[in-house]
Order: C-alpha cells, then structure tokens, then sequence
C-alpha cells in the first residue's frame, strides 16, 4: 500500500490484530527485512511495516536526509493511518531513525525497540561514512561481498555464505544517490545528551560481535535510557535478526506483551 505524506509517497504493508507495532528497516534495506516474522509478529500485534524514504518502493527524493527528517516522514504516517500510539522497533539505521521519532513524537510512543544502533557517532566513524557516501555516488556498488561478510559474527559468515550473498545483492539493488543521503544522515549525529527525555520502556539488543555499531554504543543507550534494559547476545554481530532469529522474537514479544499488561 502507498500513502502520500508531505508530497512523499511512502510505501508500507500493515496486518494483524493487538497493539500497535512499528518496524523500520537498517540501510539498505526494505519491509521486507520483516517478512518471516510477520506470521508470529502479526499473531498479538497490528504491525507496520513501511520502506523508509529513498529504499524500497517508497519516493527516492534528492538528497539531504536527516534522522528528524525520517522521523518527521514515520510520524506523518503513524497519524495518517489513525494510530495513536504504538510500540517501534528499528535496527541500525531503523534505530537510528527510532530514537530520533522518541525524542521528536514522545506522545505517539507506546516502548522503544533498538536493535544494533548507537546515539552518537564518533569523528573517525563519520569520516567512514562519508568516504562511503561518497565512492557510492560515484562509481555505484562493488559486486564483491566483503562488506556484507563483515555485517555478521565471524561464526555465522562462515557457515552461511548465502546470508552474505542475499545481503550483497540486496544492497546492489538500491538507488545510489537514495543509499548515499541516507548513509550520510545516520553518519554524522550525537544526542546522547538528549537520552534522558526517553521515558518509555526501551529494549535494547546488541550483538557482541558487531563491528559496524559496537557494544559500546549500546552500552551508553543502556545509560541515558532511564527504563532501558540492555540484552547483550554473544556470537552475534550486527544483523541480530538473522544471525538469531528465534532470540530476537522471542525477546521482542515478552518484551511487547510486558509493557501491554502493564497498561492494562
């Protein structure tokens, strides 16, 4: 389904009966990331799904993007399809994104879900990211795999050489200047001081062997959060709901149905 938000035609998929439940994708990415968790997901919670402006099939408007602007984009929506508050879950870029809409839109926040992200990022990352925003815009994709290999816990890159492949692919298939906007909008922030206004209960899940957002990161969120709790998963590098996938749901929905019986 398309709505249009602002002049921007931003695409989403909403099913299942509960709560409410946002799910907002890592760089790159799409809805799709979701799809195999939807039958579980769908079961206690309404869910939204949508593409992130610049991927999938939303608008892929020049650039520059900014978390608030992602965030402007996810509230504009939350409201035009008549929710009045719900849960969100983002992961990397997607948590990014999530933490920017709990600071910006406190009154349409049920909990916080942020899966392999940070609240800051450091000089000599930010330097990274606009070296990659940069050759992207340039000369498009690489076809090799390394940077998806590097996405995943040594372990798992190594017994699943068809998650690296999918990913390379999935990355490849996006619109380069889309891609870079975004890469450089996730790269270059610091609200770490700002943490303390989160009031809402806040999950956060983070793979020990993430190379890409450091447990470090985590463990500040953990911090400034005042009702956060920290889940650190060892063997498990940056894409949490691949590399474990029956942790991650399981987690996420005790988490969910918690802060639901709580308000009961």
């Amino acid at each position: 389904m398309d709505t249009t938000i602002d002049g921007l035609r931003l695409h989403y998929e909403q099913e299942g009966q509960g709560s409410d439940l946002v799910l907002i994708h890592g760089l790159g990415g799409s809805l799709q990331e979701w799809d195999s968790f939807m039958p579980e997901l769908s079961r206690t919670h309404r869910v939204l799904r949508w593409d992130v402006r610049g991927f999938g099939q939303s608008d892929k408007p020049a650039g520059p993007y900014t978390p608030q602007l992602f965030a402007r984009d996810l509230a504009g929506l939350v409201r035009t399809l008549g929710i009045a508050k719900t849960h969100v879950a983002g992961i990397s870029m997607g948590g990014v994104i999530a933490q920017r809409f709990a600071l910006d839109y406190p009154e349409l926040l049920s909990s916080l879900t942020l899966i392999s992200t940070s609240s800051e990022v450091s000089e000599a990352a930010r330097a990274a990211w606009e070296k990659t925003a940069t050759i992207i815009e340039q000369r498009g994709f690489s076809s090799n795999t390394e940077a998806a290999q590097r996405v995943f816990a040594p372990s798992f890159a190594k017994s699943s050489p068809h998650a690296i492949q999918a990913m390379a692919e999935r990355t490849a298939a996006n619109d380069p200047r889309a891609y870079a906007a975004a890469a450089r909008a996730i790269g270059s922030y610091n609200w770490t001081a700002e943490l303390g206004r989160i009031q809402a209960p806040t999950l956060i899940l983070q793979g020990r062997e993430d190379v890409l957002t450091p447990p470090g990161g985590s463990v500040k969120l953990s911090r400034g959060i005042p009702r956060a709790r920290l889940l650190m998963i060892p063997d498990c590098g940056h894409v949490v709901p691949v590399e474990k996938p029956l942790l991650f749901q399981q987690t996420l929905l005790a988490f969910l149905a918690g802060v639901d019986f709580s308000r009961a």
